[in-house]
């Protein structure tokens, strides 16, 4: 019986909510390589990748909370020198680095991936550089070298500090929400897996949007949720915000066509 070969990929951030559930889904798949240690530590990684072999770098690793300081160090400082380390390995054939959606400006039109960008915070601005580095330096890679821009991601049991999670918690403690009349776009994390999938199966260089294309209003989102797992009486503000909704014509282009709607992504966060 001929022998399959797998695919090797390296993936940063592996206890992270992006790359545990990339392991998870995917280790049957690839043959997936963990780097265990902090990327800020240069030194470790050039020594941790000496005489590795592998096809794929997956760059999940980063921070989205901190002093403009230490969201550089991580996101942009680290991701910069990992990638320059990369330059001595011959067997790489393309990196993806993880970027996000903040590093757009708000907008009440779908944002495509030609919108210049105008990051709505820190953690924006520091993807933001390392994505102008690549841009300006990817032809001095023998790699290729792709950018995802993930938006409003979405999966089971996930930890609080997205929008989903943390509105759980509102609902079951309060009678009135504010703040957030405004639409967002959320993308189901198995629709983020099989974006990813394609992407490093294509090599695709271009910046993509991974989004569900499909704007919503948080509102609706949170009345979603209150009317199947809490059904109280909810008040909200009507004061308008900010929008923030991904175009997804380029991804569906290259092969990812369907995606979860919100209440499939609301039920199965709670599973």
């Amino acid at each position: 019986m001929k022998t399959v070969y797998k695919k090797k990929i390296v993936i940063t951030g592996s206890t992270g909510l992006l790359g545990s559930y990339f392991c998870k889904r995917f280790s049957k798949r690839y043959e997936i390589l963990k780097y265990p240690h902090r990327i800020e530590k240069i030194n470790k990684f050039n020594k941790w990748l000496t005489n590795k072999k592998f096809d794929y770098f997956i760059h999940f690793a980063g921070i989205t909370r901190g002093t403009a300081s230490k969201l550089n160090k991580i996101n942009f400082d680290a991701s910069v020198n990992i990638i320059r380390s990369l330059k001595k390995n011959k067997n790489l054939k393309f990196f993806l680095f993880i970027s996000t959606s903040h590093v757009y400006g708000y907008s009440n039109k779908k944002i495509n991936e030609r919108l210049k960008t105008r990051p709505i915070n820190k953690y924006g601005l520091s993807k933001k550089k390392t994505e102008d580095f690549i841009i300006k330096n990817r032809k001095k890679f023998k790699f290729k070298i792709g950018i995802a821009r993930i938006f409003n991601v979405t999966g089971p049991a996930q930890r609080s500090g997205y929008f989903v999670s943390d509105i759980f918690k509102l609902i079951s403690k309060n009678k009135y929400i504010d703040n957030i009349n405004c639409y967002r776009d959320f993308i189901h994390i198995d629709d983020i897996m099989d974006s990813i999938k394609i992407i490093i199966t294509k090599q695709f260089e271009k910046t993509i949007n991974i989004s569900s294309g499909t704007k919503i209003n948080l509102i609706d989102v949170c009345e979603f949720i209150n009317t199947l797992y809490f059904n109280k009486k909810i008040k909200y503000g009507n004061k308008g915000g900010k929008n923030l909704f991904g175009d997804n014509k380029l991804l569906k282009s290259i092969g990812k066509k369907k995606f979860r709607d919100i209440k499939e992504i609301i039920r199965s966060f709670r599973k």
